[in-house]
């Protein structure tokens, strides 16, 4: 998926700015788009996977941020797709790459192999939101000073939803892999 869509950036998409900033009005189809509808359903196929952990009563599995995460990217990607929201394809790329290397680590625990670098899987996660939020900026920056980017209210909602998962997954790591201070 990720190969797919940089195959049609690189093929379709003239210059930079166009890539962060689709000129207003741009219609969601094409072979861009083609990608964006994939990874759409592709959340929903990570949905169904938190949907029967649910069903299948192991709900101590979940954690609020597996939940709300897997529930709302189904939404967001929906809405970023269909407003032809500026930028998504950066994002699809780069959290296609989080999901292999993240998939990567699940496959090797379940075959028994205990990877040592479970963190950079988490810290991985960190550098992409952080990422979104520097291709959120060249976007407003383009909108603001330029004819407008498609998908600008969508944006809006995309950006506070990498704001809670930027706090929610700092919260995991800091949670899970910061020092145990011990009591004197």
């Amino acid at each position: 998926m990720a190969l797919g869509c940089l195959v049609s950036i690189f093929s379709q998409v003239p210059n930079f700015r166009t890539l962060v900033c689709f000129p207003k009005r741009t219609s969601p189809s094409g072979p861009l788009f083609f990608w964006g509808y994939i990874f759409y359903l592709s959340k929903i196929v990570e949905f169904m996977d938190t949907l029967l952990i649910i069903l299948g009563n192991s709900m101590k599995r979940l954690s609020f941020l597996h939940v709300y995460h897997h529930s709302m990217v189904v939404i967001m990607s929906y809405v970023c797709v269909n407003s032809a929201q500026s930028s998504f394809s950066m994002v699809l790329v780069t959290n296609c790459t989080v999901h292999v290397v993240m998939y990567g680590y699940y496959l090797m625990c379940t075959l028994g192999v205990r990877p040592k670098w479970k963190k950079m899987v988490t810290d991985f996660q960190l550098v992409q939101f952080w990422s979104s939020f520097l291709i959120m900026a060249m976007l407003a920056f383009y909108h603001f000073t330029g004819s407008g980017c498609s998908g600008i209210l969508s944006w809006c909602f995309n950006a506070a939803f990498i704001v809670s998962l930027l706090f929610l997954f700092s919260d995991f790591h800091a949670k899970n892999y910061s020092p145990k201070v011990k009591n004197a």
